[in-house]
């Protein structure tokens, strides 16, 4: 039925199972073609564009058209130039082509998963508790996806991506059937309002304010996860490392479940908090994995993943979505994919991959030395937010304290 919820939870399965397919296998299929200089560039790509589009898409969402249209345009597009990156990958013609065919799909799909959120926050009823319960599908798509492929032994083939490009078009066609989502701001004449940056008016709330920054701030050593772990498990003999990598989405999924739960009766501070020494803990096994190389530190950071990213950046979406305006609802996700998958992102893949050509390629430290300072990050994050994060309800929520707004 056209405009039903469930098709929600489709749509989160399949945009979730496409990059699914090709993100966490993708340092390994470069490394076997040789191309083991682009690794860096590659992941550079999704945080370049996550800065540039998702907020111009996300403006056009709130002011001008139906959400749902939007996203089967932009989905359905992308999946072109996805297809075509990996058929240049595994012709082997030129990394840089592959590169700027990368960099197309990834321009045009960034607002995916911003203007996908904002559907699902906008359709559902009591949004906080049922959230999670849709989003799910998403982790469920992408461990389905790292099982297929490995299971297909495709974690070093360029297929990977020919499979993802496949499940983007069916997302694509899905996305049309989401319940309607019309237009709620005004659209007004100026750049700022073209570019989607209304959305930064939440940050005159100092709550707001500290957990952009704590996004930010997480975002940067969250972005050696994909690049490295892999690379790591691969070293340590695991053969089908998309497997492995899919524990990380188990617990995500179970996360998920209780999301809702949790933040009815749980302080958010204490969720967010939380989430953060999860994050740290993940890199600490990562570390103990780097001197006493077992297989088993390293799953178990794998296993903790899925805790700290769950109650930070989807608790953080649903958060602030109940605290801002209906008509930057589209803006304000994108401005978190703008922070977290952008410029978070842009930085900690530049900075992670310093890093590990210094400590893990040089020998300066080793894998345990790298994960640790990475670990470290993630401590200092978490001390700018305990500081900085007073818990009081938004100015836009209309109220004094709420546990709402803690």
């Amino acid at each position: 039925m056209v405009g039903h919820r469930y098709w929600i939870a489709v749509v989160f399965c399949l945009l979730a199972a496409a990059p699914g397919s090709w993100v966490p296998v993708l340092s390994n299929v470069l490394k076997a073609r040789g191309w083991d200089s682009t690794i860096t560039w590659a992941f550079l790509i999704p945080p370049i564009a996550g800065m540039i589009s998702p907020l111009v898409f996300g403006a056009r969402a709130d002011q001008r058209i139906a959400a749902e249209k939007l996203l089967g345009i932009i989905i359905t597009a992308g999946s072109i130039f996805l297809y075509l990156a990996f058929l240049a990958l595994e012709k082997a013609s030129s990394p840089w082509l592959f590169l700027v065919l990368l960099m197309c799909n990834a321009l045009i799909a960034a607002p995916g998963w911003a203007l996908l959120t904002t559907i699902a926050l906008t359709s559902l009823e009591t949004e906080k508790r049922s959230f999670g319960l849709y989003r799910v599908w998403g982790t469920i798509g992408w461990v389905l996806a790292g099982l297929t492929v490995s299971g297909l032994h495709l974690d070093l083939s360029p297929e990977v991506g020919k499979v993802a490009a496949g499940l983007r078009v069916l997302a694509g066609m899905c996305c049309f059937l989401l319940p309607h989502t019309p237009p709620l701001g005004v659209a007004t004449r100026g750049l700022r309002s073209a570019l989607g940056l209304d959305a930064l008016s939440i940050l005159r709330d100092p709550d707001h304010r500290v957990y952009i920054i704590t996004t930010f701030l997480l975002s940067v050593p969250l972005a050696a996860f994909y690049m490295h772990t892999p690379i790591h498990l691969k070293e340590l003999g695991m053969e089908r490392v998309a497997r492995g990598m899919t524990l990380g989405q188990v617990t995500e999924t179970a996360a998920l479940l209780v999301m809702g739960l949790l933040i009815a009766r749980m302080r958010l501070k204490w969720l967010f908090t939380l989430a953060i020494a999860c994050g740290v803990a993940r890199y600490g096994l990562f570390a103990v994995g780097g001197t006493s190389p077992h297989l088993g530190w390293i799953l178990g950071g794998v296993a903790l993943h899925g805790l700290c990213y769950t109650f930070f950046f989807e608790t953080g979406r649903v958060f602030l979505s109940r605290r801002v305006d209906p008509g930057l609802r589209a803006q304000v996700q994108a401005l978190l994919t703008f922070v977290s998958f952008g410029m978070g992102s842009l930085v900690g893949t530049l900075v992670c991959g310093a890093l590990y050509d210094f400590m893990v390629e040089a020998h300066h430290g080793g894998w345990a030395g790298y994960w640790g300072l990475l670990a470290g990050m993630c401590v200092a994050a978490g001390l700018y937010f305990l500081l900085g994060y007073k818990g009081m309800a938004a100015g836009a929520s209309g109220g004094g304290p709420t546990k709402a707004g803690r």
